[in-house]
């Protein structure tokens, strides 16, 4: 059973859901189940059991809060009437939720001056990374890419609502091949670089096609770089995070008007 549970928790985190993970730690008296025993809680479905009744349901609504803000937690019972939850059995639990939480995806295809300053800085950061090519002249600058054709590679790639994928590849034709290889596989970001005369014409195809999504940003990055790969990729990662983590574009200084060598 206890397989079974973490098979399904690794089932729904590779679908891009979260999970619960309920353990009894410790139990006292008389209780419906002893330590040791788990069951995983999902956002509309369980697997296992910690016993049932009111103390299982209690559990089951505090996980499914816990998945909601990411946080694990313990949680302790005393399964009698003066306990919240008004059992007679007579004994205590104590026991631990632990949430898991998909990993956030970042696919960077194309591995040119932009693609891999923005590999190289997005390796401190908490993404499952990928950069992709098909160009092998570039291995040698970039050890950890990827050799592979988009066209083949791409579909092969679990993309959910944790992908964040930019595109940046070596012509403005295969970002679009590369565009129609991903827009509709319900990735949270798609970014592509280039001109606003190139993004204007590609905008005005996916006008046409009614292919404009939400989740489609064009051109690319925050407005705040000198045009450098380097600072294009910060631009990029930064909105990104914005977008990952529902930032604000807002200073957070609390002095105001500060005179510079004053």
């Amino acid at each position: 059973m206890e397989i079974d549970i973490l098979k399904k928790i690794e089932n729904k985190l590779a679908e891009g859901e979260s999970s619960a993970l309920v353990t009894l730690i410790e139990t006292s008296g008389s209780t419906p189940r002893k330590a040791g025993t788990v069951m995983a809680v999902f956002k509309d479905s369980i697997e296992g059991t910690i016993g049932g009744g009111a103390i299982e349901n209690a559990v089951i609504l505090k996980s499914r809060e816990l998945l909601k803000s990411g946080q694990s937690q313990t949680f302790e019972y005393s399964l009698t009437m003066d306990d919240e939850l008004k059992m007679t059995c007579g004994g205590s639990v104590k026991g631990y939720i632990k949430i898991f939480r998909p990993s956030n995806k970042l696919i960077i295809c194309g591995a040119g001056h932009v693609g891999q300053k923005l590999f190289s800085i997005a390796e401190f950061l908490d993404f499952d990374l990928k950069i992709i090519d098909d160009r092998e002249e570039l291995k040698e600058q970039c050890p950890k890419l990827t050799l592979a054709k988009f066209d083949e590679i791409l579909p092969k790639i679990t993309i959910d609502k944790n992908t964040y994928i930019v595109i940046v590849t070596r012509g403005h034709l295969l970002d679009e091949q590369v565009l129609t290889l991903v827009k509709e596989r319900g990735a949270k970001y798609i970014g592509i670089i280039g001109s606003r005369r190139k993004v204007a014409i590609l905008k005005e195809k996916l006008e046409k096609n009614g292919e404009i999504r939400d989740n489609i940003f064009a051109p690319i990055g925050l407005k705040i770089s000198d045009g450098t790969p380097e600072e294009i990729a910060i631009e990029v990662l930064a909105e990104i995070l914005k977008i990952k983590n529902g930032g604000e574009l807002v200073h957070r200084t609390i002095i105001k008007n500060r005179i510079i060598g004053g």
